[in-house]
């Protein structure tokens, strides 16, 4: 590139530099976007959902689950264990009536015995025409009967950044949940098990269902996601292979680049040989130049990546359809560890790219070379 001749050499290398650098750039982007679509998904459900769930075929409630409780306590690197119950609702607003879940969870204040306390979800409220104080209705069909109505109090607005949750949940205690469907005392249907070692749910999950024995059945966030997270992960690995192939251009201008080289410099390597150049040397030359074009794209890709993401998520560029993508924002979430298997599959890349041009140097015979230059 800095040869004072005008050639097409420069042009191929300018072509070569840049293709490494587009193609590094948007493998670190595009697996930043994943890697932090995949968290960000991961840390709302952990958020808001358990661990692990135990719980009887249909549905079926648990009368003794004080005694489960305590039996699934006594296992190691188990942080808590909360009853709930999940129903279909509908809560009926000023604006709209709209379909929901009541799902039970005792931190809820519960001040009067007129009305029952409930927190709505932030997307379900503002569909329903709902504000923080605001009076509302609660309809459940109970036993197949005619539709139960009863007074609410919105006590909380909850905004989880889930869209299917925040457009569908009302929380209640176990008290008004009670009260609300006539029952003499509450019974859930499922125990959510929090524990301490999130990445070690398969194996506690093996030792509640050892402890809790049949008929329970014991699913911990791992399995119930895995399809979600099998999906996000081949995702990944598709964008890698597809934008692999700008990098793999790339390779293809750096051969070409040198495959002019040793054209244009015929007579200097002739000229080589004829001085006593090993072959080895030659050889050295013409990796040595590839692996610099390729190590200055490299280099330039993983500032415009990084960059980029940086920028993204300064600007909270990511923003998605809620409704579609159950996230409204992504941030970027780049890996050291993505930069520097970007980076090694990168300079393989170009260093294959090196092997025909040198095989092809060395090859040169000097003295029909110096004839035909004379």
């Amino acid at each position: 590139m800095r040869g004072r001749r005008r050639s097409l050499v420069r042009f191929t290398s300018i072509a070569a530099l840049a293709g490494i650098a587009s193609g590094v750039a948007s493998l670190i982007f595009a697996q930043a976007l994943a890697r932090g679509f995949q968290s960000e998904m991961q840390d709302k459900i952990l958020a808001n959902t358990p661990h692990i769930s135990v719980f009887l075929p249909d549905g079926a409630k648990i009368d003794n689950w004080q005694l489960i409780a305590e039996r699934i306590e006594q296992i190691g690197d188990i942080r808590s264990v909360s009853a709930t119950d999940h129903e279909p609702a509908l809560l009926a607003g000023p604006d709209s009536t709209n379909y929901s879940v009541l799902r039970v969870k005792d931190d809820l204040p519960n001040k009067t015995a007129v009305e029952i306390q409930i927190a709505v979800g932030a997307e379900l409220a503002a569909k329903s025409g709902l504000k923080l104080g605001d009076n509302a209705e609660v309809i459940i069909l109970k036993n197949g009967s005619m539709p139960k109505t009863a007074p609410a109090r919105i006590a909380e607005i909850l905004k989880t950044g889930f869209f299917e949750y925040d457009s569908t949940w009302i929380v209640i205690s176990s008290g008004d949940f009670t009260k609300l469907f006539g029952m003499d005392t509450f019974s859930p249907s499922v125990l959510e098990v929090s524990i301490n070692d999130i990445y070690q749910s398969s194996s506690t999950a093996a030792k509640i269902r050892e402890q809790t024995g049949s008929p329970f059945r014991v699913l911990d966030w791992q399995e119930a996601n895995r399809p979600l997270f099998a999906a996000l992960s081949l995702e990944r690995k598709a964008a890698m292979v597809i934008i692999s192939l700008i990098i793999f251009v790339a390779m293809l201008n750096i051969a070409t680049t040198l495959s002019l080289l040793v054209n244009e410099r015929r007579s200097d390597i002739a000229v080589l040989r004829t001085c006593g150049a090993l072959a080895r040397t030659v050889v050295a030359m013409f990796v040595i130049e590839g692996l610099i074009l390729g190590l200055a794209g490299l280099i330039f890709g993983i500032l415009l990546g990084l960059t980029a993401c940086f920028t993204a998520n300064y600007f909270r560029l990511i923003n998605l359809t809620a409704e579609v993508y159950l996230l409204s924002y992504i941030p970027l979430r780049p890996s050291m560890y993505d930069v520097l298997m970007i980076s090694l599959f990168a300079m393989v890349l170009c260093l294959m790219a090196t092997i025909y041009p040198s095989i092809k140097a060395v090859g040169i015979k000097p003295l029909e070379n110096l004839r035909d230059g004379a």
